[in-house]
């Protein structure tokens, strides 16, 4: 799939999203499904910055009974089964474990309350998911002797037992992003990834489109539309003040990191772990802050590490010292885990806006609300919005109100936003079990074990296309080293996934890179796959390579 660059740069659009994160990749299928001619630029690639810096993890909003904030129980278990029915391949209900201990705040008791007070707020929460696999159960209270059994390191003095909950897990946020872009190209919007808005066109004092650089051939083009959308998240500050509308940053953000640690986890639960942090903002406080040990692909994703950012978000960076300073908090608080920086196979660190905050290392009041703000009256620009999602799991909603704003600034009627319910591209199908039978059944023999079910994931129903692929040329089939990732996978992704980079094909189409450097022999493989597709030269394969090997920052690796 192309980028149709001469589509962007002739006609008007209706809209211009620029941003290309999970917040703008939802607008872009909203906007579009709703009528709207749209237009989707991003300067990277699509969830190729905070989107895809995550724990993985899609939240119920059970975190949020402790601040009394109902409000946004309901939005975060709304949002969530939003995300089970639209995307089933992506999402999936999965059990975190947070042990009990005494009788106090702290005890089952405490949080056999909670879980009621969660399951009356949320009592809608399985409404039109078909599959009884994606339905999310209640919370329960399990045992002192099998908390043990499941995590016999966890520290036994006045270990009470341990209340159980289920949140959304996802299989790869990139590829749902992917889903979302997807989705609103075959809704009727143009899309191009590596394409940096350089300046917001103004007239008369009304924005009425953008002037984008092509980050590939260095090539430039204006956008006329009638309205812009700004959502490019913790830089969208940055766009404002790079076109006058701004003249300093507003909105605190918070750099939040998580770390791959790439051990077994033994074990298909996640574990809550108390630090030495408190939440300032916790009404019915058990505690101190949790970090989450949390089983993912085969690994062990650790998160999350908070702490206040002041810089400038192009220039986001964590060095060892701060990964250090969370491997010494997380052996805290699990000290038999003994964690290293060699145990660390890829940092993952985004920035989230917060409400206040100090020093680096203190308590992080995290941000309640996500923003979005209409520039005409804040400003006085119109022809603008921007939004700014607070998490990934609520970014579709985010997205929604952006939405509703455009059309009224547009002066169109309110049409009805249909993407709570409309499957996304390749989540149209009632059971993913089904989906995998179907698959292992369509596919070639001699396939990789376990490659039926990461096709049904990663792809959904349009698993077709890679099998096509597979077909074509017998090699194609085969693994990518030691990986099981296809070398269908990559041709795929430069061929009908608007792939232009290594690093797009690697980190955010393919699961190749999600757990760490997977080594030389699979990297190369890739860029020389990549390569014969889009023409690199040799000196342009060697200088991809090195790009996606700066990835992995830590020389123990």
């Amino acid at each position: 799939m192309r980028r149709d660059l001469s589509a962007l740069s002739t006609g008007e659009f209706d809209l211009l999203v620029v941003g290309g994160g999970v917040c703008g990749a939802a607008a872009a299928w909203d906007a579009a499904q709703r009528g709207l001619s749209v237009a989707l630029v991003e300067r990277g690639d699509f969830s190729g910055a905070t989107s895809a810096e995550s724990l993985k993890v899609v939240h119920g909003g059970i975190r949020y009974l402790q601040h009394l904030d109902l409000p946004r129980v309901r939005e975060s278990s709304r949002e969530r089964s939003a995300l089970l029915r639209i995307a089933p391949h992506l999402v999936h209900p999965f059990p975190f474990v947070v042990p009990a201990y005494g009788h106090g705040m702290r005890g089952p008791e405490a949080l056999a309350a909670a879980f009621l007070a969660w399951a009356v707020l949320t009592a809608d929460r399985n409404r039109g998911i078909p599959d009884p696999d994606r339905r999310v159960p209640r919370g329960r209270i399990v045992s002192r002797r099998e908390v043990l059994d499941w995590f016999p390191q966890l520290e036994q003095k006045d270990l009470t037992g341990a209340g159980m909950f289920w949140d959304g897990q996802m299989y790869n946020p990139p590829r749902l992003v992917w889903s979302f872009v997807r989705s609103a190209l075959r809704a009727g919007a143009v899309a191009a990834n590596h394409c940096e808005v350089t300046g917001l066109v103004r007239r008369g004092g009304r924005v009425c489109g953008a002037t984008v650089k092509d980050r590939l051939d260095g090539g430039e083009f204006e956008i006329r539309s009638r309205v812009v959308l700004n959502a490019t998240g913790p830089f969208a500050e940055s766009l404002l003040m790079q076109a006058g509308i701004r003249s300093g940053p507003d909105v605190p953000f918070s750099r939040d990191m998580a770390v791959v640690i790439r051990r077994p986890p033994g074990t298909d639960r996640a574990l809550a772990l108390q630090t030495r942090y408190r939440d300032p903002d916790a009404l019915l406080s058990r505690g101190f802050r949790h970090i989450f040990l949390v089983p993912w692909h085969g690994i062990t994703l650790i998160g999350v590490n908070s702490a206040i950012f002041r810089g400038d978000p192009n220039q986001l960076r964590v060095s060892e010292a701060e990964v250090q300073g969370f491997l010494d908090e997380i052996n805290e608080a699990a000290p038999q885990l003994k964690l290293s920086i060699a145990d660390v196979s890829l940092v993952m660190a985004g920035l989230l806006p917060i409400a206040k905050g100090e020093l680096v290392g203190e308590d992080v009041s995290f941000g309640k609300r996500p923003l979005v703000v209409d520039n005409a009256r804040f400003e006085g620009v119109e022809g603008l919005i921007t939004a700014i999602a607070n998490r990934y799991t609520t970014a579709r909603g985010v997205a929604e109100r952006a939405i509703d704003l455009a059309l009224r600034k547009l002066g169109r009627g309110a049409a009805p936003c249909r993407t709570t319910e409309t499957p996304l591209y390749g989540g149209d199908f009632p059971q993913f079990d089904a989906l995998v039978r179907e698959v292992a059944a369509e596919a070639p023999q001699g396939l990789p074990p376990g490659v039926a079910e990461r096709l049904a994931h990663n792809y959904g129903t349009t698993y077709v296309e890679v099998l096509r692929i597979v077909r074509q040329l017998p090699g194609w089939g085969e693994p990518i080293a030691d990986t099981g990732i296809l070398r269908a996978e990559v041709i795929h992704a430069v061929r009908h996934e608007m792939a232009f980079r290594l690093g797009d094909c690697v980190f955010r189409r393919t699961d190749l890179c999600t757990a760490g450097n997977p080594g030389d022999e699979a990297l190369r493989i890739s860029a020389d796959l990549a390569a014969g597709e889009l023409g690199w030269t040799a000196a342009q394969t060697e200088a991809e390579l090195r790009d996606v090997r700066a990835r992995f920052p830590f020389p123990t690796q």
